[in-house]
């Protein structure tokens, strides 16, 4: 594996040579550099589908008649493939390389979309949606893991904020595409097969891929123990995210907005998600991530909150979906930063695995929850069950910031170069 900060300037006699040093730092720089943007260009472009492909599942599905909770239940089949393949990942990107694993998965996504475009079968999206899942599960993870073995720990904040802001402009656009070819069709299928494709073209100037592996990961449940926060944030990010992109166009229908205006609030929520990485990655490089954390969840509880009154208040409710998706998109790159402060290496890799299954988990329960939940309280169970989600995350983030009151968390060194 190309290994970050790699030094290929000595001299025959094994003594490093000060030119040999200054070209080696510059060619590696330039290479982690490039593969970094590489690896967002890819994961971005995949968020762009996975923004697109939620809520027009659940609108092909809610246009033939499907009951809520058969939507919710047909969602979460496919975020229930993580708990099969994220176990293996580790291994798997050990074997292969995060590359060609990733690359391997844009080419079963493709065949999945066109596979569903073809049959619109209940009983065969179930199937298709669980294919898509792995593949994605695989993907998530190589992905995640591939940019915190790059990333430097002096500027993993910023990093992990570039990260996060272009996964956001993905799921922003995601939903903005769709309100342009609309739900009825071919078109969106073949579009959502088509950005896959795309996806894995920059890819082939990444070249950099991080330290992924060497001794043997640490278990599953000790990851856990060692980084309960980022984990369990996950889940829940994962759990609300699911309940927005599958069921916030039907909320939005049943308070009456038109189908394009509901799917643009998504994709202004996901322009929220970019506005605000930068402060929010600026903040994470220099004060206590967990109090952050605490104060991100806080506020995203209440945003929520506010939820059913910002959707009746007219214009002002672009400026609400601009500050909502920017708090929880901030949930998430925290997550992200505080998974890539712990761990290095092998265990890096396991807990990107991890994490994986625990956003499966949160989009396993998250769905079905909020099929639950519109029915329960018609239409205003979605933001109750996105509150709930959150009030029930935000203890964990405020006693591990109190408990690291005084010290800062231990962050573990960037790998010298060798």
């Amino acid at each position: 594996t190309t290994l970050q900060g790699h030094s290929a300037g000595k001299t025959d006699s094994g003594v490093e040579g000060t030119a040999g040093r200054e070209e080696s730092s510059l060619g590696s720089i330039s290479e982690t550099r490039r593969s970094l943007g590489a690896v967002i260009a890819c994961m971005a472009a995949n968020t762009v589908v996975y923004g697109l492909s939620f809520p027009l599942l659940a609108l092909v599905l809610e246009q033939n008649g499907i009951d809520s909770r058969l939507i919710g239940l047909n969602t979460a089949s496919q975020s229930l493939a993580v708990f099969l393949v994220a176990p293996f990942a580790p291994r798997l990107i050990a074997a292969f390389g995060p590359r060609l694993l990733m690359r391997a998965c844009i080419g079963v996504t493709v065949a999945a979309f066109g596979l569903m475009a073809l049959y619109r079968d209940l009983g065969v999206w179930f199937a298709l949606r669980f294919v898509l899942g792995a593949a994605g599960s695989l993907l998530w993870i190589a992905g995640e893991a591939w940019v915190n073995g790059v990333a430097s720990e002096k500027s993993r904040g910023r990093t992990i904020a570039a990260y996060a802001m272009a996964i956001s402009g993905g799921f922003a656009l995601g939903p903005f595409a769709l309100s342009l070819v609309g739900s009825h069709g071919y078109a969106p299928f073949w579009l959502a097969a088509a950005l896959s494709a795309l996806s894995a073209l920059p890819l082939v100037l990444a070249t950099a891929e991080g330290r992924l592996s060497g001794h043997r990961p640490s278990p599953l449940p000790s990851i856990l123990r060692r980084a309960p926060v980022p984990m369990i944030a996950n889940l829940a990010f994962a759990a609300t995210s699911g309940v927005m992109l599958t069921f916030f166009p039907i909320y939005g229908l049943r308070l009456e907005l038109s189908e394009e205006i509901a799917l643009n609030l998504i994709t202004v929520m996901g322009l929220g998600g970019i506005a605000l990485q930068i402060p929010v990655g600026w903040l994470a490089d220099r004060l206590n991530r967990r109090l952050l954390m605490s104060l991100c969840v806080s506020l995203s509880v209440l945003t929520t909150i506010m939820m059913p009154i910002a959707m009746l208040s007219g214009s002002l409710i672009w400026l609400y979906a601009l500050v909502y998706g920017g708090l929880r998109g901030a949930i998430y790159s925290l997550a992200v930063v505080l998974m890539g402060e712990t761990f290095r290496g092998s265990d890096l890799a396991a807990a990107s695995a991890l994490f994986g299954l625990m956003w499966g988990l949160g989009s396993v329960v998250g769905p079905p929850l909020g099929g639950v939940g519109i029915e329960v309280w018609d239409p205003h169970g979605i933001p109750a069950v996105i509150a709930l989600i959150l009030l029930a995350l935000l203890p964990l983030p405020i006693g591990s910031w109190l408990r690291s009151r005084g010290h800062e968390p231990n962050r573990p060194a960037d790998p010298p170069a060798s």
